[in-house]
């Protein structure tokens, strides 16, 4: 079974962005317009780096994240924040929405879905 655990940070009502994060349009290799949400993220030695999160806007003004859409370095930093916790990064979508919500990570206890095993993907990082 599944172990999943996510990671939502907020800042608890409808006020702005903490300082460090920000966001731009872009268009995504598909032609579907996306957001580009960069943040000050931990860099697990005591400091902060830079992270593009790719997200969908949805109708009803939250967001949806792909872990496929994401830059290679956004991939290896969302599985290093899983694993810094024991687990795994997990490839299904994540949706953030709420009052102030401004990003997230999704992790499972799995190490790899059964179509990146298939393929002979040893990492999550690697693109499918």
């Amino acid at each position: 079974m599944f172990a999943l655990l996510l990671y939502l940070l907020s800042t608890g009502t409808g006020e702005p962005f903490p300082p460090g994060f920000s966001d731009r349009p872009g268009t995504g290799a598909d032609g579907i317009p996306v957001v580009i949400r960069t943040g000050l993220w931990p860099d697990f030695q005591g400091r902060h780096a830079w992270v593009e999160q790719v997200l969908l806007p949805n109708p009803d003004g939250s967001f949806t994240y792909q872990f496929a859409r994401q830059t290679r370095a956004t991939r290896m930093y969302h599985a290093t924040w899983c694993g810094y916790r024991g687990l795994h990064a997990d490839e299904a979508e994540l949706t953030t929405s709420g009052p102030g919500t401004y990003g997230g990570w999704s992790c499972a206890a799995t190490t790899l879905s059964p179509a990146r095993r298939a393929a002979g993907l040893a990492h999550p990082t690697e693109p499918p």
